[in-house]
């Protein structure tokens, strides 16, 4: 008995070194190319929702958000909190944002964006809005003149609310900021565009442009934009800042993020439909090239139940010979897919309407899919060899 269990090892150890070498190298490419199948959807998708999660942080509402307490419309005494806020460990830096009521006219065309009045310093080091000028320059501390706007508002080719924007405006022209009956001409310093549709919406002027406009603005602020070192620490950095007597309404980037929630439920939906229909694929493709492997031995198989082998060590046989396939496909696929495909999409991002996704992957989704296919490639080993050992002894040699 002890003997029998090595002859499958053995007889795969001779098909492998005396087989066919092109036949066993397609085959081994073609589970790796099963494998990369698999992977390469789900990381896209990953990289898409963690492309458009970033973009939340980086952009819009940084990490968490501090809004006025139930009952106010203003943070006051801005600065001391401000010195509490950034004392936190996991708090990198903070900004407060001032929402300014009113309406922006450009050549007859009016529009009620939301517009912000920030402190460019501190906003650089929470948003990155800063690095997406297409056109002009950010705004400078002391600019009270001075507004950047976002390309949903500037307008142009190929812009999404066209339609509803100042069409054509240009860096160096006039737009009029009409605010609680005051009016005042600002010069469109630059154009950003962030490809996240909420802050390419917006418009931003200095703290020290709307002061001069509006004499109970001082060291107040609607709402503080707080960076943290990193996701994760949003729960515990809430409970520290409390702690430390910062009251008001907390949000976090998930909080915040609004409709872009329906969209990565609906990408981690179509994820799993994807994965699901890229095993199907797997096991198709494996149990083929499985299935026509056996059928080619037929002879073989036959005579091997002639001299007396049973039936389960030829299964065994074969159970074994697609699990070496199996298991060196998926390392080929796994050496393919970071030695040249992740790095390559690194470089050469996927350029999309919400963002610039790479593919991202994710460790135990990786191991899932590696086992997913060496299952199914076990099964569609299984299956084929219980087929023709099942077929009559000399129809087998004769290859019937």
């Amino acid at each position: 008995m002890k003997h029998e269990l090595n002859i499958p090892w053995y007889l795969i150890w001779r098909f492998i070194t005396r087989g066919n070498k092109w036949s066993l190298g397609l085959t081994i490419f073609l589970m790796a190319v099963a494998f990369i199948n698999m992977i390469f959807i789900s990381s896209l998708f990953n990289g898409i929702i963690a492309g458009t999660n970033d973009q939340i942080i980086n952009t819009y509402t940084g990490h968490l958000m501090l809004r006025p307490a139930s009952g106010q419309d203003t943070i006051t005494n801005v600065s001391q909190l401000l010195e509490k806020i950034e004392q936190t460990n996991t708090v990198v830096a903070a900004s407060p944002e001032t929402s300014v009521p009113g309406s922006l006219q450009y050549q007859g065309i009016r529009g009620g964006w939301e517009i912000l009045a920030i402190d460019p310093s501190r906003e650089r080091r929470v948003t990155n809005v800063a690095n997406y000028m297409i056109a002009g320059d950010y705004l400078a501390p002391d600019d009270q003149s001075g507004i950047i706007i976002g390309r949903q508002i500037a307008g142009g080719a190929e812009v999404e609310n066209d339609a509803f924007s100042f069409k054509t405006a240009r860096v160096g022209e006039r737009v009029t900021l009409e605010t609680a009956g005051l009016t005042k001409d600002f010069t469109i310093r630059g154009i950003f565009y962030t490809k996240f549709i909420n802050t390419d919406s917006r418009a931003f002027i200095t703290q020290s442009a709307l002061e001069s406009m509006l004499s109970d603005v001082n060291d107040r602020a609607t709402d503080i934009v707080i960076r943290l070192d990193k996701k994760g620490h949003e729960a515990s950095t809430i409970a520290d800042l409390q702690s430390r007597g910062v009251s008001g309404d907390f949000l976090t980037w998930q909080d915040a993020s609004g409709l872009m929630k329906s969209v990565t439920k609906s990408f981690l939906s179509i994820n799993v439909l994807m994965s699901t229909v890229g095993i199907m694929i797997a096991a198709i493709t494996i149990f083929i090239v499985v299935y026509i492997d056996i059928i080619n031995k037929r002879r073989q198989i036959g005579i091997l139940r002639a001299i007396g082998i049973k039936n389960y060590l030829i299964r065994g046989l074969y159970v074994i010979q697609t699990a070496v396939y199996s298991f060196t496909g998926v390392c080929l696929g796994t050496a393919i897919f970071f030695g040249a495909i992740v790095p390559y999409f690194k470089a050469n991002p996927f350029v999309l309407p919400i963002c610039d996704a790479v593919l991202v992957t994710n460790a135990a989704d990786f191991i899932f899919r590696a086992e997913a296919v060496m299952l199914v490639a076990l099964l569609s080993g299984l299956i084929p060899a219980i087929l023709v050992t099942r077929v009559k002894m000399l129809d087998a040699i004769r290859g019937k």
